[in-house]
């Protein structure tokens, strides 16, 4: 299923159209922080709420934290494609867009206008290793890959402590099972999104 999910997300990244703002824009600074608040969403919002989807659209609500807003149902369309769920974009002075997608079977998305490799694994590894998770996860690399100048990560997130448990609850087993965490970065000014960060656990139906 990863790896499907990879590839539907290289054809869109792929064959998108890059806007002039992408191409123009976006020194190390700007897709430095853009990467630091993709990392964030993704944390605050899929990771600690994966498995329930509305508490994911919960945490995303307009007005709420984030500051997140529906996405236009064209835009929505686009990114979920054949798929059941939700898109909402956030935008930030200074930061690139940033997208959630969180779909009905399990998969929790977030794209990034802007994105860094560097930047975006130094964020990943910081927000679990130094309290994101509360101290509930380790990350383990299991490939690294370039796909036609498109740079492909992908990592097994190990539940552990409260985390396991939390997971636990959602999915009525210990938590502990691996989830597949996939990064998908495309070089500057390519894409109208640079990143993609995508966690999922197939629900069980």
């Amino acid at each position: 299923m990863k790896r499907v999910f990879v590839f539907a997300i290289l054809s869109v990244l792929l064959l998108a159209p890059g806007p002039a703002g992408a191409q123009a824009g976006g020194d190390y600074r700007l897709r430095d922080e853009t990467s630091r608040l993709a990392v964030a969403v993704l944390g605050q919002i899929c990771l600690m709420n994966l498995g329930d989807v509305n508490a994911v659209i919960t945490a995303a609500a307009p007005g709420g934290e984030f500051g997140f807003v529906e996405a236009p149902a064209d835009v929505a369309e686009a990114f979920l494609k054949d798929r059941s769920g939700y898109v909402r974009v956030l935008r930030r002075p200074g930061f690139g867009a940033i997208t959630l997608v969180v779909g009905q079977d399990g998969i929790c998305s977030v794209w990034s206008e802007f994105a860094d490799v560097t930047a975006l694994q130094r964020h990943l590894m910081a927000m679990i290793e130094h309290g994101g998770l509360k101290g509930g996860g380790q990350l383990l690399a299991l490939d690294s890959r370039d796909s036609d100048g498109v740079r492909i990560n992908d990592y097994y997130l190990m539940p552990t402590g409260w985390y396991a448990r939390q997971l636990g609850k959602r999915f009525n087993d210990d938590g502990t099972p691996p989830l597949a965490l996939v990064t998908t970065i495309a070089p500057p000014g390519r894409n109208p999104m640079e990143g993609v960060l995508s966690v999922s656990r197939p629900l069980q139906h």
